[in-house]
């Protein structure tokens, strides 16, 4: 599935680093173990690029899960922070 972001919209994509031998609650596992990486950006977004890593705070972003792989899509303005290179 390719998909193709309108506006200033973002689809990102979880990595999950595994952590190892450490037992943590769901809730921090799912918080600290992602790298949300740029997968796709619309036509009107100048904050991020693809390939990018980015930290982001959404209430309101829809996911999309496709075999083992999760997409969220969420707003430009969703972005709090992108990791420098």
């Amino acid at each position: 599935m390719r998909l193709l972001p309108t506006f200033s919209n973002v689809v990102i994509q979880m990595e999950v680093k595994k952590p190892g031998k450490l037992i943590l609650a769901d809730r921090v596992a799912e918080s600290i173990f992602k790298r949300w990486k740029v997968a796709a950006v619309g036509p009107e977004c100048t904050t991020v690029k693809v390939d990018q890593y980015i930290v982001f705070n959404s209430p309101t972003a829809g996911e999309i899960v496709e075999g083992e792989k999760k997409y969220v899509i969420l707003q430009e303005k969703d972005i709090v922070a992108v990791y420098a290179e």
